[in-house]
């Protein structure tokens, strides 16, 4: 083979050959591209902030800075209606109950600046929302205030016939039923939804002191507790209804924040006081 095939021959192979090696690259520059492809992808998911709570919340509690904090999600599983500002949740009211670490959505807060603070969102379906007065000598010192737990003691007078009791008089006629006093415990374990506060014009003796620091009322030394709101099954409020609009002297009673006893109580009469105390063994 004379020298100038042997060049030609060089050639061809050194042209063969590069181009493997150009095509090799090719390739393993693509295999290293789509293994990269997955980690960008992941590394440039889009986030958006929303509003998360920090612990479960239940229905009618107020939203507080330490209750809520933001949470980096990805866009697409965040609600439409997701809180991204901390702002628009704070001191609102969750009208749904709320595990920690769940989002929150407009439709779960309520809105206590308005006329009506929102009260009838706070309800639970069973219940409703009944006024009820403050002429009782705790609530006219201002010691009741909202979120309390309370008894309500009633004093009422009823007509009554008693075990074994003659139902005709001597000449006959039917007796008629006994009026007799009753003092009970109508309603126990009740939870102070919200106050209604009355403006004081002037300066008024007979007004009933004002509420002190530890109430609302004591923000505005021009207000008084005027009624509280109480939420309750529907029974209830028409027992406590009857019993006001039959005369019933109520008392309210304070119970501490964490007490859960339901107490077995006894209505208090006129037999009971004498009984307890002895009175019909008296000289």
């Amino acid at each position: 083979m004379s020298n100038k095939t042997k060049i030609i021959v060089i050639i061809i192979v050194g042209l063969i050959l590069a181009a493997i090696g150009i095509f090799a690259s090719f390739n393993l520059m693509q295999r290293f591209q789509a293994d990269q492809v997955p980690e960008e992808s992941a590394e440039y998911t889009v986030k958006t902030k929303v509003v998360v709570v920090t612990r479960d919340l239940v229905l009618g509690n107020t939203v507080s800075g330490a209750d809520v904090e933001l949470a980096d999600v990805p866009v697409e599983i965040a609600p439409r209606n997701a809180i991204a500002n901390l702002e628009e949740a704070i001191g609102k009211i969750i009208k749904t109950d709320l595990v920690q670490g769940e989002m929150v959505l407009s439709h779960n807060l309520a809105d206590p600046t308005n006329k009506n603070n929102d009260l009838s969102f706070i309800l639970s379906e069973d219940h409703v929302l009944m006024a009820f007065p403050t002429d009782d000598l705790m609530s006219r010192e201002g010691i009741v205030k909202q979120g309390d737990i309370v008894d309500i003691f009633a004093t009422f007078k009823q007509k009554v016939k008693t075990a074994g009791e003659i139902t005709t008089t001597t000449t006959g006629e039917p007796q008629e039923p006994e009026e007799r006093t009753f003092t009970v415990d109508s309603m126990q374990k009740v939870g102070i939804t919200a106050l209604v506060l009355e403006a004081i014009e002037k300066d008024d003796a007979s007004a009933g002191p004002l509420k002190d620091e530890n109430n609302p009322a004591a923000s505005n030394p021009k207000t008084r507790i005027k009624a509280y709101l109480l939420a309750l099954n529907s029974q209830d409020a028409l027992i406590l209804k009857h019993l006001k609009d039959t005369g019933a002297i109520f008392d309210i009673v304070l119970r501490a924040p964490t007490s859960n006893v339901q107490f077995n109580l006894t209505p208090v009469t006129e037999e009971y006081i004498i009984e307890f105390y002895g009175l019909e063994i008296l000289p």
